[in-house]
């Protein structure tokens, strides 16, 4: 049996990660992405399918392409206000960072979360705010990273968006981005 992008068996994938050459599940991802999107998928501890089912990550801008029904389900499992919020902006950003380590992109700023919201047609009046109070990023010279100390967070924001699930907070991770 052979494993496809997605880990699974099928018909026509390859099991040491290389580029499946018969993989049809996925064949709208180009070969040099699929190395990526495995990659990216298995730091989520997700099916690559749901990674790319609610992401579409790309390797051209704006690189994450948002899945509505996934936005929806993210939006209904999470406050909008308070404790365990998690922002438009914040959300997009936090996809961005995590696919950006995937291939190797240097910068991250809020002209791409822009970017991002407006594949779905959101927005985020206080994109600026919440990101610079946001735990697991940090800004320094218009340019955001993940901060190393809290990136688990990250994490755990953008499997709950791919899995249409509410995030799962450490009682002592509750968040507010």
């Amino acid at each position: 049996a052979f494993v496809g992008i997605h880990g699974r068996a099928g018909s026509g994938g390859a099991t040491d990660g290389s580029p499946a050459e018969h993989d049809t599940t996925v064949e709208w991802v180009s070969e040099e992405d699929r190395l990526a999107v495995r990659a990216f998928a298995k730091g989520l501890d997700v099916d690559v399918r749901d990674a790319l089912a609610a992401c579409h990550p790309r390797t051209i801008a704006p690189y994450i392409f948002l899945s509505k029904e996934c936005w929806e389900a993210f939006k209904r499992n999470t406050p909008e206000r308070g404790r365990n919020a998690v922002s438009n902006a914040v959300l997009a950003v936090t996809l961005l960072l995590l696919w950006a380590e995937r291939i190797h992109l240097e910068r991250v700023s809020l002209r791409d979360a822009y970017a991002v919201l407006r594949t779905i047609g959101a927005r985020d009046e206080h994109a600026s705010r919440a990101v610079e109070n946001c735990s697991w990023l940090t800004v320094s010279f218009n340019r955001i990273r993940l901060n190393p100390a809290e990136a688990s967070k990250a994490v755990v924001v953008a499997r709950a968006f791919c899995l249409k699930e509410p995030p799962q907070w450490a009682d002592a991770d509750s968040e507010t981005a």
